[in-house]
């Protein structure tokens, strides 16, 4: 069955895109010399980040491009799209290895992810949002508990902070903000927040990007860092291919 939202949303900025005279007619006059994608996404990056629409609307925009063959990503195509255009983005802001000289090792690295409601088949259970009792999957609400924040079927997003449950537009950082790659989560007694770093020794594309300190968590404690990978079960796997000790960093 066609989601008519997804269509209407779709069709809409793509349009909206064109009115701008962001996106030219053959669609890759934009291109930059070094870029796997059109230099003009970027301006559409900035409205999801100034939230003038919203995650799924940016990555329905992303889906659009993949789908015409506009932009070329390094993750597989059932990959969160608008985490696959961060990972993209961020690999190829070439990284200068002389910009991080403050080296660190024995870092235990895990990662997390935003689960999807879609993909679980537990059983409805009711739960206490907005003072007024709201349904979901099981399996789902338990894995929101670990990993923060989940998209439901609505298109919304559920989080488990506070000891309760709040919905979003988007998954959101321990500081409020959006969160999205290239985030990972710090002991702020060792690594400040917002400090750049990155860890070479993760396979690869991560062993390529710039990380930003920009999120906390209860258990994370010590030489350990969490690392943002996306959203779905593709996210999900990541977080395990990543995960292990004897890490280095690098601020």
């Amino acid at each position: 069955m066609i989601n008519m939202t997804s269509v209407v949303v779709k069709n809409y900025l793509i349009i909206l895109l064109f009115v701008l005279g962001i996106v030219h007619l053959s669609g890759y006059a934009a291109f930059a010399e070094d870029l796997y994608f059109p230099t003009w996404i970027f301006t559409v990056y900035d409205f999801l980040i100034h939230e003038k629409i919203s995650y799924e609307e940016f990555g329905n925009v992303i889906q659009y491009l993949q789908e015409h063959r506009i932009v070329q990503l390094v993750m597989n195509y059932d990959y969160d799209p608008v985490t696959n255009f961060l990972i993209t983005s961020s690999i190829e802001n070439k990284i200068t290895q002389s910009q991080f000289l403050n080296c660190s090792s024995d870092w235990y690295v895990t990662g997390y992810f935003t689960p999807v409601e879609d993909d679980y088949a537990g059983e409805l259970i009711g739960i206490l949002l907005n003072d007024e009792i709201q349904y979901f999957k099981s399996d789902f609400i338990s894995v929101i508990k670990t990993e923060g924040w989940g998209k439901t079927n609505s298109g919304m997003y559920l989080g488990w902070y506070d000891e309760s449950f709040h919905m979003s537009d988007s998954p959101l950082d321990s500081h409020g903000n959006i969160l999205l790659v290239p985030s990972i989560a710090v002991d702020s007694e060792l690594i400040k927040q917002k400090t750049n770093l990155i860890i070479p020794k993760l396979p690869y594309p991560w062993n390529e990007i710039v990380f930003e300190s920009s999120d906390i968590g209860t258990s994370i404690k010590g030489k350990h860092i969490d690392v943002y990978t996306g959203e779905g079960k593709a996210a999900e796997l990541e977080t395990f291919r990543i995960t292990g000790a004897g890490n280095d960093i690098c601020s």
